[in-house]
């Protein structure tokens, strides 16, 4: 029995017992009593009964009604109202109860069609996007895909079934296992992965991202792999390659020619000072357009695997010595200042290719003072690494290196946004890819003297007299 039902017998009880006592107790003092006294006790027990079910009609069936309508609330029912028949002389308490529920129902209709739109956003975001999308459990089954992934597991329409929020669902999730853990291979080992092409053309090449995430309904770790086509970035970049390879190859000879005449010019004739002016300001310009044949040659040799390294003896002091004496002219130019500095814990020497570690070290000094401005210092240095290692350090005070280019610029073909554009952005390319034939490590952090700071680690031993592909 409720709290409504107990307070209806107890005002039952309250009225209707009193009365009957009070006349069970006249009648045992009277054994005879007039006509008149027995209506009395009759009309008294109507009383009590008329006031107990004025009662219930007034007080506990509107509390009632109310409490089922707050019940009709909690079940997600805001359209039933109130029996208005049911609330006698709450009128004013109904209307604000009918009230609050038009509004709270009006609210709830805008809040779903406001859910609504951003779920059709975000379904059609999901089925429009370009990259694959899949998502799996720790087991590798495949629990939710996009449709830009089917092709990737060679699954079509008839093997999933929709899954909500423009995803879809295998309908076979282990099959897929292999498949994924070959997608995961492919991120651990360089987070690109190549597909087949099944008309028999060439593969198309996709990289991998994958992140691991916690389900906030159920607590439960999953796997969101993304895999973005860059098929057509990877042909673009081939194209670019053939291109300067083609150019560079084109402008050797006629380039080697105007060095050879330029030669002979200036033995030829006596130069006034502005002769010789000119006459300078063109072998720079060939000495510069040298350089860049040579990085765009020695590019693609190191990209086919046709650079042979030829392992010796590097002495740093050695290296330091002749790069600054190489690039003293150019900083005195610029009105910067270059110094050199041999750590006492740098090792007397190391096994590695002179003729590249040299290169590396010009880039990056060359590199140093394209962004120093006048005034400013390149700082070129030579210490230890650990116990079996040597670092090449290379400090500027420039504007430096922008956190999020700080990976992209040893790339081929990429400069600094704010860069002069001088160059096919090969340099530092060039530098990693030396780096990386010696097996070593390059990176740039922030300078202590505001600019960049470029840091080569190479091992002391190391160079197989192979050749080494990258």
């Amino acid at each position: 029995m409720n709290l409504f039902g107990r307070a209806s017998w107890i005002m039952f009880a309250a009225g209707a017992i009193p009365t009957g006592v009070a006349g069970w107790w006249i009648g045992a003092r009277h054994e005879s009593l007039p006509p008149a006294a027995y209506a009395v006790a009759a009309a008294a027990i109507a009383a009590s009964l008329t006031a107990s079910y004025l009662a219930w009609r007034w007080f506990v069936a509107p509390l009632r009604e109310l409490e089922k309508g707050l019940e009709r609330w909690t079940r997600g029912d805001l359209s039933t109202p109130l029996d208005e028949g049911r609330l006698p002389g709450w009128t004013a308490l109904g209307a604000q109860f009918t009230r609050a529920q038009e509004d709270m129902r009006r609210a709830l209709d805008e809040a779903n069609a406001g859910l609504a739109r951003e779920r059709a956003r975000l379904e059609t975001l999901v089925e429009r996007i370009p990259d694959a999308l899949v998502i799996t459990n720790l087991r590798g089954e495949v629990t939710f895909l996009n449709a830009a992934a089917l092709p990737l597991f060679a699954a079509g329409r008839d093997d999933v079934m929709r899954g909500g929020r423009g995803l879809l669902q295998p309908r076979d999730p282990q099959k897929w296992r292999l498949r994924v853990q070959d997608v995961l291979k492919a991120h651990t080992s360089g987070g690109v992965m190549e597909v087949p092409n099944p008309a028999g053309g060439p593969p198309s090449s996709f990289r991998t991202t994958v992140t691991m995430f916690t389900d906030p309904a159920t607590g439960d770790f999953g796997v969101l792999i993304m895999l973005r086509d860059q098929t057509s970035e990877k042909r673009i970049e081939a194209l670019k390659e053939e291109f300067f390879q083609a150019a560079a190859h084109d402008l050797r000879a006629p380039l080697f020619a105007v060095q050879g005449y330029l030669r002979l010019l200036k033995k030829s004739i006596e130069p006034d000072e502005r002769q010789k002016g000119w006459l300078e300001a063109i072998d720079q310009s060939c000495e510069r357009l040298t350089a860049l044949v040579k990085d765009a040659l020695d590019s693609a040799r190191i990209d086919h695997g046709n650079f042979k390294l030829v392992p010796g003896s590097v002495e740093p002091a050695a290296v330091l010595r002749r790069a600054e004496r190489l690039f003293r002219p150019m900083a005195d130019e610029k009105g910067v200042i270059l110094e050199t500095r041999l750590s006492t814990s740098a090792p007397a020497s190391f096994e590695g290719d002179e003729r590249l570690v040299e290169r590396l070290v010009h880039n990056l000094v060359a590199n140093a003072l394209k962004f120093t401005p006048k005034g400013g210092r390149v700082l070129v240095e030579a210490e230890a690494g650990g116990a079996d290692r040597v670092e090449l350090v290379v400090t500027d005070t420039g504007p430096g290196v922008p956190e999020a280019q700080r990976a992209v610029i040893f790339e081929k073909f990429r400069q600094l946004d704010a860069a002069p554009k001088s160059g096919f952005g090969l340099g530092l390319s060039i530098c990693a890819k030396i780096v990386k034939l010696h097996k070593g490590e390059i990176w740039v952090q922030p300078a202590k003297t505001g600019g960049a700071q470029f840091v080569v680690r190479l091992p002391l031993i190391q160079i197989p007299k192979e050749r080494i592909k990258t």
